[in-house]
């Protein structure tokens, strides 16, 4: 293994207040699952029906009664950045329906109240209101929502100078590349695609920047002591709030190297695993800003910013229904571990299972199967450790077989977040390609992909592999348009002149494949 591979894969998804901790297993689900299965180059794939639904959305999106809010109220905090917009985070309510509500919003500070206050409703359910520069000082801000059973709350900003001096970061290259690869993921989900934000960006380099200047345990990859250089903020969701972020709803990934990856390589092998795929492939991820450092204790950090989307599926799945060409094996070098002590052994491909609209899940049974025989795992099950309680994982303990169909089952006793509680079933199947191979897509623009080629789970990369690029037409038919190999990097650009968006997919020599939406 190279040095530029040496790295672990850090993740965090909390978020700081008790009654949202409780909340937490919202903020992962992906969305609506594919029925139909596109063909990987080689040979097709038939899908079993799924029972997907139907107890998804029918009403306020799963979440809550009519006659219910529950409004997430921000912590008290010191912000460096003068924040543009204050308010409060709903779960999963539209904004036409907080809209008909008469919420208001007040702010005291040293000279009185603020006047001149705008409401804002945003999809992700949080209602905001636009403020003007405020000097420094402290602020009282209050939320009242007349007729509810929490009908006032409140909190303080205290608008400080920062300790040392704190210039906002632009977005680069590296960001576009980052985003261009993880919404590509959410594409085949039919997620809306996740948007670079600037104070989660500003927090994520400022951490990264701590992390080269104090190392990983200082105390921990994710967390911050103060007094030490650079210092910003204890956790993920406080250095946010510093920075401007409006909301508590956050989360952050990360990875320790020691030299720069490519940017669809670092989303590669974040989805490549267990805990970090469900925090990056959640429909209720609506932005994220990413920070990075190199050297002896180099990471690059993406602060992820969450909400509750108003659109939002039964169950997200990955591999989703009819996937091909999946890597047969996989390296752990995840942290938290989903595989007990197997940290730098190697595996069967992660699977990976998410119900956005559910608060918990009891009475799991969960298999993989290739044909009749059922094929051994480790499972990572609902509330269990660092899993939330809506979500769950299976580690196959050995390799899968190269070509080959496997299928998995799900059963549970589901507890919505409506209160209504459910029995739920899913069946889908997915394929394996020839090898470990994991294949990843970063369009960059309308004429332009990057095609990253490593291996699944040490992100050890692919040189000099044989790729070709088809245009799908069909569930059973496509047309190469495009053939190369890899670099030293394991990357390969691809250039098309029309711009037509349409369904590709590109295949390694061993059958490993991705599709892509471009």
């Amino acid at each position: 293994m190279t040095p530029q591979m040496t790295y672990i894969l850090r993740r965090l998804l909390i978020a700081g207040l008790a009654p949202v901790l409780a909340l937490c297993s919202l903020f992962s689900g992906p969305s609506p699952t594919r029925l139909t299965a596109p063909i990987s180059g080689y040979w097709p794939i038939h899908l079993v029906p799924s029972l997907f639904g139907p107890y998804s959305t029918p009403a306020n999106n799963g979440y809550e009664n009519g006659n219910q809010i529950s409004p997430i109220i921000p912590l008290s905090y010191v912000a460096w950045r003068k924040p543009q917009i204050l308010g409060v985070q709903f779960i999963g309510d539209a904004p036409r329906n907080l809209a008909s509500d008469k919420f208001s919003l007040t702010i005291k500070g040293p000279r009185g109240y603020i006047r001149g206050l705008k409401v804002q409703y945003f999809s992700n359910g949080f209602v905001g209101w636009k403020v003007p520069s405020l000097p420094a000082g402290k602020y009282r801000v209050t939320f009242m929502a007349p007729g509810f059973q929490q009908p006032q709350s409140s909190w303080s900003v205290t608008i400080a100078k920062p300790p040392q001096m704190v210039d906002p970061v632009t977005e680069t290259y590296a960001d576009q590349a980052s985003l261009s690869s993880l919404n590509a993921y959410r594409a085949m989900l039919d997620e809306a695609p996740v948007k670079w934000n600037q104070s989660l960006a500003d927090a994520a380099m400022a951490h990264a920047r701590y992390l080269a200047e104090n190392g990983y345990n200082a105390p921990s990859f994710h967390m911050e002591e103060k007094n030490r250089p650079g210092y910003s903020g204890k956790t993920p969701w406080s250095r946010d709030l510093v920075y401007g972020w409006p909301s508590i709803l956050d989360g952050e990934v990360g990875i320790e190297w020691t030299q720069s990856l490519p940017p669809v390589a670092v989303i590669q092998d974040l989805v490549d695993t267990v805990y970090h795929r469900l925090s990056l492939l959640s429909a209720n991820l609506f932005f994220s800003g990413e920070g990075s450092s190199t050297g002896k204790t180099g990471a690059v950090v993406m602060d992820l910013g969450y909400g509750y989307s108003s659109k939002l599926p039964l169950a997200i799945t990955y591999p989703r229904p009819g996937q091909t060409g999946l890597p047969t094996a996989w390296v752990d070098l995840e942290s938290p571990d989903p595989v007990p002590n197997g940290y730098g052994n190697r595996y069967g491909y992660p699977i990976t299972v998410d119900f956005p609209t559910v608060e918990t899940l009891k009475d799991v049974h969960v298999g993989l199967f290739q044909g009749t025989e059922r094929v051994a795992i480790y499972k990572d099950m609902p509330g269990v450790e660092s899993m939330a309680g809506n979500q769950l994982g299976m580690v196959p303990r050995y390799p899968l077989n190269p070509n080959t169909v496997y299928s998995v089952e799900v059963f549970a006793t589901a507890t919505f977040n409506s209160g209504v509680t459910q029995p739920i079933t899913l069946h889908w199947r997915f394929s394996t390609g020839g090898d470990t191979e994991s294949v990843a897509v970063a369009p960059l623009s309308a004429h332009h992909i990057l095609v990253s080629v490593v291996r699944a789970g040490n992100g050890e990369p692919d040189v000099n592999t044989p790729l070709r690029i088809y245009r799908v037409l069909s569930p059973t038919r496509q047309q190469m348009v495009g053939s190369g190999r890899t670099g030293l990097s394991g990357t390969w650009n691809f250039e098309r002149k029309q711009e037509t968006r349409a369904l590709y997919n590109v295949v390694t020599q061993s059958g490993n494949s991705d599709e892509f939406w471009w």
